[in-house]
Order: structure tokens, then sequence, then C-alpha cells
């Protein structure tokens, strides 16, 4: 299992949101923050189980996922930290599947 569909919807939602698409909160953020809890929490049970990967790093980067999943929705969310978020946990995604 990959965690990129999600990665990409989130950058998808920020970009959008820098674009000037304003979001509601409970229509918007609350289902889709709890549809990504979901993907997380399978992502992490697949995670645990890869030879390739540390728990400590499989931690990180579901710390990273849920951070993001709510900073999409948060245009003036810093673009290099967010870059650089997604950045990592698509290493750590890629490292899961043996893909470094």
């Amino acid at each position: 299992m990959t965690i990129e569909p999600l990665l990409q919807e989130i950058e998808r939602i920020y970009q959008e949101g820098r674009a000037g698409t304003e979001y509601d909160f409970n229509r918007d953020v609350v289902p889709f923050v709890e549809r990504a809890d979901q993907l997380i929490a399978e992502w992490q049970t697949n995670a645990q189980d890869s030879p390739y990967l540390r728990p400590s790093m499989v931690e990180s980067a579901v710390d990273q996922l849920k951070q993001i999943s709510v900073q999409a929705f948060q245009p003036k969310t810093s673009l290099k930290r967010f870059n650089e978020t997604i950045k990592s946990v698509r290493y750590i995604d890629r490292l899961m599947n043996g893909e470094e």
C-alpha cells in the first residue's frame, strides 16, 4: 500500500487554497481529515510490517501526515515547509515499498 494518492490530494487542496479557494470547516475539512485518518491508520499498519523501516520512521511519517492533512486547508502555511514535509513522507513511503 502506498500513501501517494493521499499526498497528491493534500497537495491539490493546498494549491487550490493558495489560489483562493475557501474551505468550510464542517463541509470540507472535517470529512477530509476523518478519511485521511483512516487511510493513515491503514498505511501505518502496513508500514509497521515493512522490513525497510524503523518504528520511529513510521511514527514520524504518521505525525507528519496528520499535520499536513490539516495544514493543507490553511493556505498561509509556509510553502517551503509544506513541500519539505511532503518530500519526507514520500521518501518514507517509497522506503516502505522498497523503492529507494
